[in-house]
């Protein structure tokens, strides 16, 4: 298991990753757009060998969206335009029966 962090922009459009293997090999693996923080994904028998046999486990690695903490003036400028375009509002919290 590993975690793979990503741009804000990777998550929002989607992209194809680099991911380092447990061989010291690289694998492309394409994440979907719309892909968001702590989602899971499993590249089948490309983990560790079983030690008994020669079953050979699968890689899970989680990704984890990084958000820029400065932006050019231009970054922002387009990112407001962005969130005008989409009547942002912040997400609701669904209160269960604790709270």
């Amino acid at each position: 298991m590993c975690d793979i962090p990503i741009t804000f922009t990777q998550a929002t459009l989607g992209a194809d990753l680099q991911i380092p293997m447990v061989d010291g090999s690289k694998e492309t693996y394409r994440i979907p757009e719309g892909t968001q923080s702590g989602t899971k994904f499993t590249i089948r028998n490309k983990g560790f060998k079983s030690v008994n046999g020669s079953y050979q486990g699968d890689y899970v690695f989680t990704v984890q969206v990084q958000v820029p903490k400065r932006l050019s003036k231009e970054q922002r400028d387009l990112l407001l335009e962005l969130a005008k375009t989409m009547n942002e509002q912040p997400p609701v919290k669904k209160k269960g029966i604790f709270g």
